[in-house]
């Protein structure tokens, strides 16, 4: 089994789903590449009644039998391990061919990791970490698609930094940077796992919400609103807040691009009211583009 470093390179993850029963399923939830002797000794581990390591593996330590651990080595860098379990002692021929297969797997599974690691930046936004407006775009279209085979809400919230303009001119850009990047760190904070939060540009973001209507909307809105108070930057002698809009599949309209629309609309009708609010239609709008 290889175990690669995810995206982030702060934790080991397994290439391959585990079966439930696993020994690697505990110890691999939220291990550290230092938690795999391998990686962090970068030579081979060996378990096995004639070894003679004397450190005990945090991952391959759970293993009922004797395995061999192996670094992914490419260019210098590990970039994982791969764990390979054994009957009994290994003999030298069976290390030979351990080693000759890791060296020839690791470039291999090296260029699939840069691979995704480019898609990811592709579609993520330097600057917040969030999906970016293209990213956003294309999760809108496949989960407004699963709301109409499935007959379920999905809601649009969007919202935009109040006198962002403002931050910018009176304390610079660098501090205006930090305000969107704390955004970020509080909508990856206050949402549910199910949900997306993408940067649309500028001040500008888009929350969507799955099997979640109207109701539950201005409340994840609301919450959303409420942390953003709570958001502090450094020289920064004025809070951080935004207006929001909500617009509801189903509800409001039965088209992505118009439920955009109507968020937007909302959006600047919450502006228009005083600013640091939650706006939805206040009748059932378009249901067309």
């Amino acid at each position: 089994m290889a175990l690669n470093r995810n995206n982030s390179a702060d934790r080991l993850e397994p290439t391959v789903p585990l079966d439930p029963g696993s020994p690697l399923c505990e110890p691999l939830q939220q291990a550290k590449p230092r938690s795999c002797l391998s990686v962090r000794l970068n030579r081979a581990f060996e378990r096995s009644d004639a070894s003679d390591e004397v450190m005990e593996c945090e991952i391959c330590g759970k293993l009922p039998a004797a395995s061999v651990c192996q670094p992914l080595l490419v260019g210098g860098e590990v970039i994982g391990s791969v764990l390979v379990g054994i009957g009994g002692a290994p003999t030298e021929t069976d290390r030979r061919r351990i080693d000759s297969s890791v060296s020839q797997a690791a470039p291999v599974l090296a260029n699939f990791r840069n691979l995704a690691l480019a898609e990811r930046r592709a579609a993520t936004d330097a600057l917040t970490g969030l999906p970016n407006k293209r990213a956003v775009d294309d999760s809108l279209k496949r989960m407004a698609a699963q709301a109409g085979r499935t007959a379920s809400p999905l809601s649009a919230i969007y919202l935009d930094l109040d006198h962002f303009k403002h931050i910018n001119d009176t304390y610079g850009h660098d501090r205006g940077d930090e305000v969107l990047a704390a955004v970020g760190a509080v909508l990856r904070g206050e949402l549910r796992a199910s949900d997306l939060a993408g940067r649309m540009g500028g001040e500008e973001f888009l929350i969507l919400a799955p099997d979640t209507g109207r109701a539950g909307a201005l409340e994840i809105a609301e919450k959303v609103r409420l942390a953003l108070h709570g958001v502090h930057v450094h020289d920064l002698e004025r809070p951080v807040t935004a207006s929001f809009g909500v617009a509801t599949l189903l509800e409001d309209t039965l088209e992505s691009d118009t439920l955009l629309r109507i968020a937007d609309r909302a959006l600047y009708t919450a502006k228009q009211n005083g600013r640091d609010r939650v706006e939805a239609p206040a009748a059932p709008a378009e249901t067309a583009g």
